[in-house]
């Protein structure tokens, strides 16, 4: 039955869950708010401490050599946790892990970091081959470094992954066309709240302090989560949860894994999808991390820095809002293909608009100062922050929605190998050939200045675009054998339950 048929045309747009499925719903939604927070957090905070203490080159070194080899670590101990273990043992175990990380992480790694720090070795190595000082300050401040990786494996396995994958589990091809676009809405409360901790006047003086917040959520996760599964358990009727098709267990390793994503033209796909996104995020943050780290050195005040990233968490998540309650269903009706492009396309046009600023922006220095008084360095930032938060917002609505609309339709054994794969390996692959063009291209004719390489930026993310694309419409025909093929299989299924 369709979402127009259920409900009225206002009930259609605003809240399309019906009353039954909120026993359901709720849950989820809470559950996803509070990972929300947890990411909107550390993601703002890895980056708050390296602009804050080194060159902002540091990061992209930081993703070239560091951030690819973990996430492979990551998911090679992925990989033999989801052999041993079940669905909540997965997702446990990965909250456990990423609980104990940054509780360590608040109480002892980040306040003794200048201690922890290798100064004497860094300076001797910058002093030797300067060229290369953001590698060599990623070594120095290692206990940021350190937590910099760990926040970007939340990010996959927490919410990517073990998230998804349940949420996936039990929602069934139905409800998913309803449920997805509006559990996103409501993980945008998580970034709206994240952004409302970060403008604390304690936050400002001390970014370490937000994790207390990070802790304390990852809590209530655990124990919200336990007593949803638990009940789903003794209640199933109530959760109407799909029963699919028993399929055989392989197991696999790790590069078995890799093999058979490769030989999958529909991961592959998928693959493409998240790793272009990535690649074009990382390579549009990389010029505004740096004008934002500039902006920050010519005020002279680090609290800025907090209440930049508090504004990005908040526009973004009213935005998604916006874009939920206005725009998703809409969207959605529309098709999966027509969704899924909504993001590259988003992201096409507010690119093109940001280098056009910063190209011709200096031009209205004078005038920006004499009737406004602000600079076009500031003005720069803002209008840089303003297409993340579009860019995002369209991302988190849509274009996570339908990537993990992909896999519902496919088997037990490829949901759940393949998702690791894609979203362990292939968002980190986007970000670390993002970080070995930048870091290659500024060495080279660049001057070690990302300024000096804005042009061939620009032309590499409407390539990338471009690519993201195709992959969308070929994926999009795929995606419709797919769930085809899904649904002869649950017909079959009850009429095979029918007969018994």
């Amino acid at each position: 039955m369709s979402t127009k048929q259920e409900f009225g045309p206002i009930r259609s747009r605003m809240f399309p869950i019906h009353k039954s499925e909120l026993r359901k719903f709720l849950p989820m939604a809470f559950i996803f708010i509070l990972i929300s927070l947890c990411y909107a957090l550390t993601r703002s905070l890895k980056d708050m401490l390296v602009l804050k203490d080194a060159n902002n080159t540091a990061i992209y070194w930081l993703k070239a050599v560091a951030i690819t080899p973990s996430m492979i670590f990551f998911t090679i101990i992925y990989g033999k946790i989801s052999r041993s273990a079940s669905r909540d043992g997965r997702f446990n175990a990965v909250m456990i892990y990423f609980l104990c990380f940054f509780l360590l992480a608040l109480v002892f790694l980040l306040p003794n970091r200048n201690t922890l720090q290798l100064t004497t070795i860094s300076k001797f190595l910058i002093e030797k081959y300067p060229a290369f000082i953001g590698l060599w300050q990623a070594i120095c401040y290692w206990p940021i470094s350190l937590f910099y990786v760990n926040a970007e494996a939340f990010g996959t396995f927490a919410l990517s992954v073990v998230f998804w994958t349940f949420v996936n589990e039990i929602t069934g091809v139905k409800q998913a066309k309803r449920f997805y676009a509006f559990l996103s809405m409501f993980a945008a409360f998580g970034s709206i709240s994240a952004g409302m901790i970060l403008r604390l006047e304690s936050i400002g003086k001390n970014f370490d302090e937000s994790l207390k917040f990070v802790v304390v959520a990852l809590t209530l996760i655990l124990i919200v989560y336990n007593y949803f599964t638990a009940d789903i358990k003794a209640n199933p009727e109530y959760y109407q949860v799909e029963q699919k098709p028993k399929k055989v267990k392989v197991k696999m390793s790790f590069r078995q894994s890799m093999r058979f994503l490769a030989q999958s033209k529909y991961l592959i796909y998928v693959s493409i999808l998240v790793t272009s996104y990535g690649l074009a995020i990382a390579l549009f943050e990389a010029v505004l991390k740096a004008q934002v780290q500039e902006y920050i050195k010519m005020v002279g005040d680090n609290a800025l820095l907090a209440r930049v990233y508090s504004n990005q968490q908040i526009l973004v998540g009213i935005v998604s809002i916006l874009v939920a309650l206005f725009f998703a269903t809409p969207i959605l009706k529309r098709g999966w293909s027509f969704a899924a492009s909504a993001t590259p396309v988003t992201a096409l046009i507010m690119t093109v608009l940001f280098f056009a600023f910063l190209r011709f922006g200096s031009t209205l220095d004078t005038f920006l100062q004499t009737y406004y008084s602000t600079t076009a360095a500031y003005m720069a930032v803002m209008v840089g922050l303003c297409n993340v938060v579009l860019i995002k917002s369209v991302k988190y609505i849509l274009f996570d929605p339908t990537k993990e609309a992909v896999y519902i339709p496919l088997d037990e054994e490829t949901k759940v190998r393949g998702k690791a794969a894609v979203d362990g390996v292939g968002s980190r692959l986007g970000k670390s050939l993002a970080s070995i063009l930048i870091t290659s291209m500024a060495t080279t004719f660049g001057g070690g200045d990302i300024a000096n390489i804005r042009t061939p930026i620009v032309l590499i993310i409407i390539a990338v675009i471009i690519v993201w694309l195709i992959a969308v419409r070929n994926l999009g025909k795929l995606k419709e054998e797919a769930e085809g093929q899904h649904e002869a299989e649950q017909k079959a299924t009850i009429k095979m339950q029918a007969s018994k």
